[in-house]
């Protein structure tokens, strides 16, 4: 298969290093508005190509699909004009501003039949999935109430400086993710209620936020920061704890997973696979990049629906902006 790839910047370079280690993949084309990164991608990744306008891409390439790694103001053209092209496309997330440019990309792709796939790529750490598995096993029975949490004093502008600057901030950067894993251990939400606060007074958006979701069945509380000062910085992994009918499980610090059932404590050591690709983030971050990339490539080959379709991320995308606004207006938003 054949990729050509928009945008390469400072998480494109997960992605690109991802495609290296697919062998069923071929990396023929990267582009980039700023041509000194296209060329810098085409160098280190070999690449066939560089370019700095896509639509050049596209005309000149013969490629099987594209991955877009750009900011989300720009996603809705972008995906847009490669479903024009007739080409599968994959999107970073957060996929789109609004749900109404969201909701038109959906639909484009739909008309033009390609597929439309969010990296959403956290639900793909080893031990994220792993957690899922005992679930899905019957481990801890019928789960009833999840708490996750992003907590990190990490300096997330210095790589993505543009991020201080957005009157959104952690719940549409980082609530994409966390509330993909929200529906992901709990299945779809019917109401939530939000609060969010700005810690950190050099920024524009919310830097804090706690939601509280109601699900069909149980209860989840999401919560997620930038301004945490911890002992153990948890940028790179996700603690939950989830509650069952027989049991409980928890990750926990340094990729443990504690299951517990029928008063039975079981632990298990799920640390990331090492790729040694290069990634600026490390295991757990590269280990989902190749994950979701490798079920990617599977879906093309079965024609079958990735599991983080853009239309199931409109799902997750109606928690983000249902949270704002739950938070702006201090009430419960129902889906």
């Amino acid at each position: 298969m054949k990729v050509g790839v928009i945008g390469c910047g400072f998480f494109a370079q997960n992605h690109l290093a991802a495609w290296q280690a697919i062998k069923e993949v071929n990396l023929v084309a990267v582009c980039d508005q700023q041509r000194q990164l296209a060329e810098a991608a085409k160098t280190r990744f070999r690449a066939h190509q560089a370019y700095n306008e896509a639509e050049e891409m596209l005309a000149n390439e013969d490629l099987d699909f594209v991955d877009i790694i750009t900011t989300p103001a720009s996603h809705r053209s972008l995906v847009e004009l490669t479903a024009r092209y007739g080409k599968h496309v994959i999107c970073q997330k957060p996929l789109a501003p609004t749900m109404k440019d969201a909701k038109a990309m959906v639909d484009t792709c739909k008309l033009a039949g390609v597929t439309l796939m969010v990296h959403e790529n956290f639900r793909w750490q080893g031990i994220i999935q792993k957690a899922k598995q005992m679930i899905n096993s019957g481990k801890i029975g019928d789960p009833f109430l999840a708490q996750i949490s992003f907590r990190t004093g990490y300096n997330v502008y210095s790589n993505q400086p543009y991020l201080a600057a957005d009157e959104r901030l952690v719940l549409y950067d980082m609530g994409t993710h966390i509330f993909d894993l929200v529906r992901f251990y709990m299945g779809e939400v019917s109401s939530l209620y939000a609060q969010t606060h700005q810690v950190n007074p050099d920024i524009q958006g919310e830097d804090a936020a706690t939601v509280l979701l109601r699900h069909m069945e149980g209860t989840s509380v999401a919560a997620m920061n930038y301004v945490s000062e911890v002992e153990h910085d948890e940028f790179i992994q996700i603690p939950l704890r989830i509650e069952g009918s027989r049991g409980s499980l928890e990750i926990r610090r340094d990729y443990q997973l504690n299951v517990v059932s029928n008063k039975q404590l079981t632990s298990y050591h799920v640390p990331p696979t090492n790729y040694s690709l290069g990634s600026s983030l490390g295991g757990a971050i590269m280990e989902s990049v190749v994950n979701i990339q490798r079920h990617w490539v599977e879906c093309l080959n079965t024609n079958s629906e990735p599991h983080t379709s853009g239309a199931d991320n409109l799902k997750t995308l109606e928690l983000v902006f249902g949270s704002y606004e739950s938070a702006e207006n201090n009430i419960v938003y129902h889906i």
